[in-house]
């Protein structure tokens, strides 16, 4: 397929394009012309940096809200920016502009793209993006007037160095020790060899007539521990004088004759009844 004189791969390379993305639809800036004109058509200049004539264009704020409720936002928003930039400019500004902006994609249409170009060059610095966004403004209707020097130079302000506060020096970890718990006073033991051992235990209750089990009873024992310390197993000085004491209350009971085994059980274990009044 011919175009004004050339193939699409052509056209594609002139204008910096994809030829694939040509091939489904060729710029407008490749004006056709009869296939009997060999020469190709002078292509206007093309935007710096754009793909497909879409500019992103700082719109401001009223304007952009009035393009968005209109339906079709792209579409408004070229034909505005086409009626901005047929109507006469205004006078320029006297301070800075405290409207604000939101980007907007706009399909610039070939015929404005060299208007454009030209606005941006004398009154905007050569920014396209800011020039595009005023027209389209202008376009809807907003009265906005050229922008002033000191509103198109906006220098970048000096970092701020801010010295992080000094913080004084934390002091040392404190570590503290946990008091320890005085041991419990205890009563002395008494000498081991002022208690009698197992074998003299054993002689005194086998005088006393008294089983293994008689003297569990009447002490609170159990009989193996009796039986244990008898032995000589258990040799502990507490357990052995609470023995010996219990024998002794037991002779101080019966001083004359040794107690059977049968009398003695129900007399030490059973409790008194209580009497009736």
């Amino acid at each position: 397929m011919v175009h004004g004189g050339m193939t699409v791969y052509e056209a594609a390379q002139e204008i910096g394009v994809d030829p694939i993305i040509a091939q489904l639809r060729l710029p407008d800036l490749c004006v056709t012309a009869p296939p009997s004109v060999v020469a190709p058509t002078p292509i206007p200049a093309m935007l710096p940096g754009v793909l497909r004539r879409m500019v992103v264009c700082v719109v401001p704020v009223p304007a952009y809200d009035q393009l968005r409720s209109s339906g079709n936002i792209l579409h408004a928003a070229a034909s505005a920016l086409c009626a901005g930039l047929s109507q006469p400019l205004p006078e320029q500004a006297k301070g800075k502009s405290l409207v604000s902006r939101r980007p907007l994609a706009v399909p610039v249409p070939a015929e404005a793209c060299r208007p454009l170009l030209n606005l941006a060059r004398e009154h905007f610095g050569g920014d396209y993006h800011r020039a595009g966004g005023w027209a389209i403004a202008r376009g809807v209707g907003m009265a906005l007037l050229l922008p002033s020097k000191d509103d198109l130079v906006q220098p970048c302000p000096a970092p701020v160095v801010v010295a992080a506060p000094q913080q004084p020096p934390a002091p040392p970890a404190r570590t503290f020790a946990p008091p320890r718990r005085r041991p419990d006073t205890r009563a002395p033991l008494p000498d081991d060899s002022s208690v009698p051992n197992g074998d003299e235990l054993r002689t005194r209750r086998e005088a006393l007539g008294l089983s293994q089990r008689d003297l569990a009873a009447a002490g609170g024992f159990s009989r193996g521990l009796v039986a244990e310390i008898e032995r000589g197993r258990r040799r502990h000085i507490l357990t052995r004088l609470r023995m010996s004491e219990t024998l002794v209350a037991l002779e101080r009971d019966c001083p004359s004759a040794p107690l059977a085994s049968p009398e003695l059980e129900p007399v030490l274990t059973a409790e008194p009844e209580p009497t009736a009044q």
